[in-house]
């Protein structure tokens, strides 16, 4: 096998990547979400801590406890999975393809939760509302669980419908998640506290989330329509048809 050329390696790993992210509509809303919400973690390293530690006044220790209930919410994402093998399973049986957007049902349920616990922790936290951290704590849970359901829905869905091209289709949401991941960071404390403090900032986030639901019901409905419409994604599935 030959190696590319310099021209051919550009064409592939950069051109192709900006090409899908700014010529196709899935893959430009697909990278916003998936970035931003992903990313929601790593901004909570610094958000967590000023509502907890700074205004709830937990030690450091019991704050850092906190991020526990991110990752229990990691545990329900086992039940979505199973749905998908059943789901595969049973669609063999019957002899019928599975469709890219058959992945969606976990994307439409995973956006209201997702809303739903920023929501939720925005208005349940300092200064607006002085009571149990346990009741704020528990929305992480949603929070924990829409993130991950995020980055496996929709990373596979690019896969499904880009094919031999997946990578250059995740390319540009890999890219802004590592760039919004490590800006999240930096300004988390600014942005819970100085900016716009910790009920208005997570309010932000919310209505984000809240407009993702109509995006993934606008998926889930017409998805198909989207995915036939797009020119590029349909060059794919004829010349892997062509390949067979």
């Amino acid at each position: 096998m030959s190696r590319p050329t310099v021209s051919e390696f550009a064409k592939t790993t950069l051109l192709l990547p900006l090409r899908l992210f700014f010529a196709e509509q899935l893959v430009f809303l697909i990278s916003i979400m998936g970035a931003t919400v992903i990313s929601i973690p790593y901004l909570f390293t610094e958000a967590l801590t000023v509502v907890y530690h700074d205004s709830d006044h937990l030690t450091t220790q019991q704050t850092s406890l906190v991020f526990l209930a991110l990752a229990a919410g990691l545990i329900p994402t086992l039940l979505t999975r199973l749905w998908d093998q059943h789901l595969a399973t049973s669609r063999h049986r019957a002899h019928r393809p599975l469709q890219p957007e058959d992945k969606l049902t976990d994307f439409l349920l995973a956006a209201p939760f997702l809303a739903t616990g920023l929501w939720w922790f925005g208005a349940t936290v300092p200064p607006l509302m002085h009571i149990s951290p346990w009741i704020s704590i528990a929305s992480l849970l949603l929070v924990g669980f829409a993130s991950l359901e995020f980055d496996y829905v929709l990373s596979g869905y690019l896969a499904d419908v880009y094919g031999s091209h997946a990578a250059s289709a995740n390319a540009a949401m890999c890219f802004l998640r590592a760039v919004v991941g490590g800006v999240y960071p930096l300004i988390g404390r600014q942005l819970f506290t100085t900016w716009l403090g910790a009920n208005n900032a997570t309010f932000v986030l919310a209505g984000v989330a809240t407009g993702y639901c109509g995006v993934a019901i606008w998926f889930r409905v017409g998805g198909v329509r989207i995915r036939k419409a797009s020119k590029f994604a349909k060059e794919m599935v004829e010349k892997e048809r062509a390949s067979l």
